[in-house]
């Protein structure tokens, strides 16, 4: 039974601390605004963008759109690798449009943020995070080659989260192709007004759709919530607190088993005790004490073996992450107090009816 209890506490504690994670990586703060914000993957081409735009503002429900080569939070992406001042670089580049970073407010700290007129520049136009001007030692005077040419520099933003939590952040680029782009921007940002229903939003947009391809099958388009987004970046650690959670049910389940199975056994050979200690003047709360004080103790010693052991595991899986939520103490009293109410529930159950049986018809059968 404290075996099954070590393995019970440890599951629990395991459950609630990857639960902790993860929502701490929903709702960390990336450095952006994360507020009514809705996404797609949209085919459009450039010379058509603006026009597409239009037609969303044109919805009441609809505050501001933005486009961007797939989503600002991704584990992977356009990686280039450049010469600056004889050095060889690499930076993580993201092709936006010249509204991105205000819409998303990400504030420019240095220089000038993008402008429409941007967009038709020769080469292209670059703002950095702080963390490549930092570590490479842009000015504002440098230039960069961009896909086609030497690029101009226009300003540094703020660092923010543009990687999963489980990632270190690197040198980063807002990078805009100008009038020759590479590849057109498919991923939609939509900032939709407060409170707007997300049914009404969705068939304003794929109306849209249908207006600029009308044969479009518009079924075949998701708009999502950036939370869903987000959550698609941590799938993984989803589906093994989903597993821990499943385990750790299972293990209460064997545990209780063996509590109930303990307990109706420990009723009936004491059965005489408990006439006895009724006669003289034990009540019935007295019993069930009586049969909880003991699991209680086994709770305490599993518990000290459980925690240790826990800890390590949890203080590796936080590792793993460049940013994690505390090891909290509470977490582990939180554990053993769920723990602890379960299997006082079952015990009190189990000894309930030989608490309550009449003493003077347990003694004569015995």
């Amino acid at each position: 039974i404290c075996l099954q209890f070590s393995i019970s506490i440890a599951f629990v504690t395991s459950a609630l601390f990857l639960k902790r994670q993860h929502s701490y990586m929903m709702n960390y703060d990336m450095g952006f605004n994360k507020e009514y914000l809705l996404t797609a993957s949209i085919g459009v081409s450039t010379s058509e963008r603006d026009a597409f735009s239009d037609e969303l503002l044109k919805s009441p429900l609809i505050k501001d759109v933005a486009w961007a080569a797939g989503p600002l939070v991704n584990s992977t992406r356009m990686g280039w690798g450049r010469t600056f001042k004889g050095e060889q670089i690499n930076i993580d580049s993201y092709p936006v449009s010249w509204n991105f970073l205000r819409f998303m407010g990400i504030d420019v700290v240095e220089g000038r943020d993008f402008t429409p007129a941007d967009e038709q520049s020769e080469y292209g136009v670059f703002i950095f995070n702080q963390i490549a001007k930092e570590k490479y030692g842009f000015t504002l005077e440098d230039k960069l080659s961009g896909h086609s040419n030497a690029t101009e520099i226009a300003g540094f933003c703020e660092d923010f989260q543009f990687r999963p939590l489980q990632y270190e952040l690197n040198p980063f680029a807002f990078y805009i192709f100008g009038k020759n782009p590479w590849w057109d921007l498919n991923h939609l940002y939509i900032r939709t007004e407060a409170g707007a229903p997300y049914k009404e939003v969705e068939t304003a947009v794929k109306d849209v759709i249908l207006k600029f391809n009308p044969g479009a099958n518009v079924s075949e388009y998701r708009i999502r919530f950036f939370e869903e987004e987000l959550g698609r970046q941590y799938r993984k650690e989803k589906q093994l607190t989903t597993m821990v959670t499943l385990f750790t049910l299972l293990a209460i389940i064997i545990s209780l088993m063996g509590v109930f199975g303990l307990v109706m056994f420990e009723t009936q050979y004491r059965r005489k005790e408990i006439g006895v200690r009724r006669v003289h003047g034990s009540s019935i709360m007295d019993i069930l004490v009586m049969f909880n004080k003991k699991f209680a103790k086994l709770l305490v010693v599993s518990f000290v073996i459980a925690a240790p052991v826990t800890l390590r595991i949890i203080d590796y899986y936080y590792s793993t992450f460049a940013h994690s939520a505390e090891i909290s103490l509470w977490v582990f009293l939180l554990a053993l107090l769920l723990v602890a109410a379960i299997v006082f529930i079952v015990v009190t159950i189990g000894s309930f009816r030989a608490a309550t049986e009449n003493p003077v018809s347990s003694l004569k059968s015995e």
